[in-house]
């Protein structure tokens, strides 16, 4: 495929040898040690280990798709990528999860399991959808649902959440920029992949602009639904402790107290669509 490297020597040398290498000399040199804020702060550490809960849950979606992908992939190339979309999604499951089980024993809660309640019903349905059709084996469809809907519309989210956990919990900041470099990669490859593999099939490039239509549509269900949730939560929070977020920025040169809730929502939902239809374009099913 045109200027798209996915052979094993390629993702090896890129990712586990260079990238996470440099991720975790990096987290090493944070600590992992969990804020005494947080845990003095009972809105703070419900707030923290609510939004690690809505990671898990994504990462943990992703991890099943990817994973059943690569048995369905049609080629080496679609195989390769899949495969390690797989271990990035396992990294980034494993790693948002141990920092909720260490949110959690810091409020002295039982057990480690996500607050159920966070599975809203339209999130249900759209896992579903995809773990039906990967379960068919159908890979474009599949990877298009994963790479481009679902993981398209959620990535805009990782540069603003890292900026806001960078005066709290400088450790999970640092986690969501990882992830966000890997999120950032199957995005752009995937509608590379898509297209490539959609090319001259006008038939089924209907069918997944009609799928990713109709998915999109159940996903911005999905993201007003967390994004006023989840920016209310923590606008709130902030406002409580403005000292620690007196310099926390909202956007790259806004502070977040410099910020309306309501422009936050709007700029929040401004960005989501503008990344998503970029995906769409480049995968050449708009």
């Amino acid at each position: 495929m045109d200027n798209l490297d996915t052979t094993i020597s390629h993702w090896v040398g890129k990712v586990p040898n260079q990238q996470w290498i440099k991720e975790d000399d990096n987290l090493e040199s944070i600590g992992s040690t969990l804020p005494d804020t947080i845990a003095d702060s009972r809105p703070l550490s419900e707030v923290h280990s609510l939004d690690l809960s809505l990671f898990v849950v994504f990462e943990e979606a992703a991890l099943r798709v990817s994973g059943a992908l690569t048995r369905s992939a049609p080629t080496l190339d679609t195989m390769n990528f899949s495969a390690q979309q797989t271990l990035d999604e396992a990294r980034h499951h494993e790693i948002f999860l141990r920092r909720l089980e260490e949110s959690r024993s810091y409020q002295g809660k039982a057990g480690t399991g996500i607050n159920e309640a966070i599975l809203i019903p339209p999130l249900r349905n759209f896992l579903d959808r995809c773990y039906e059709i990967v379960d068919r084996g159908e890979f474009v469809e599949g990877l298009s649902l994963m790479n481009l809907v679902f993981e398209g519309m959620a990535y805009p989210l990782y540069a603003y959440e890292q900026r806001y956990w960078e005066p709290v919990d400088p450790y999970l900041s640092s986690l969501v920029r990882s992830a966000f470099a890997d999120e950032a990669r199957h995005v752009t490859y995937g509608a590379q992949l898509v297209s490539e593999l959609l090319k001259g099939d006008t038939k089924r490039k209907a069918r997944v602009n009609k799928l990713c239509k109709d998915a999109s549509q159940l996903m911005d269900e999905v993201f007003s639904y967390y994004v006023r949730k989840f920016v209310k939560l923590f606008d709130a929070v902030a406002r409580q402790h403005k000292g620690l977020f007196a310099d926390a920025e909202f956007a790259p040169g806004r502070k977040i107290f410099d910020t309306p809730y309501e422009e936050q929502i709007k700029t929040i939902h401004a960005s989501i669509e503008k990344q998503h239809n970029q995906l769409i374009t480049r995968a050449g099913i708009a």
